[in-house]
């Protein structure tokens, strides 16, 4: 798993809405999936409860892309527990 920055952290709190903004290659779609995804299990909404927009189909692919990869390690992770358990 990636380590946060303290800003990547701050975003991921979910309090309040955000609009994100900052330099290629910063991990922006990394930390909004990540968010999302947070927010989904939290708030024990469903996915189709949530909105993320983006200014391309490009980065709109690439943040579901990163959702679903989200959910699937998540899922993996809880599996391993309860095998373990």
């Amino acid at each position: 798993m990636t380590e946060l920055t303290e800003f990547q952290k701050k975003a991921l709190q979910f309090d309040k809405h955000i609009a994100l903004t900052a330099n290629a290659g910063s991990g922006k779609t990394f930390v909004l999936a990540k968010r999302y995804v947070q927010i989904a299990l939290d708030a024990n909404l469903s996915l189709s409860k949530l909105i993320a927009i983006t200014f391309t189909d490009k980065a709109a692919g690439e943040l579901y892309a990163r959702i679903s990869r989200e959910i699937n390690e998540r899922l993996a992770l809880a599996e391993s527990r309860t095998e373990k358990a």
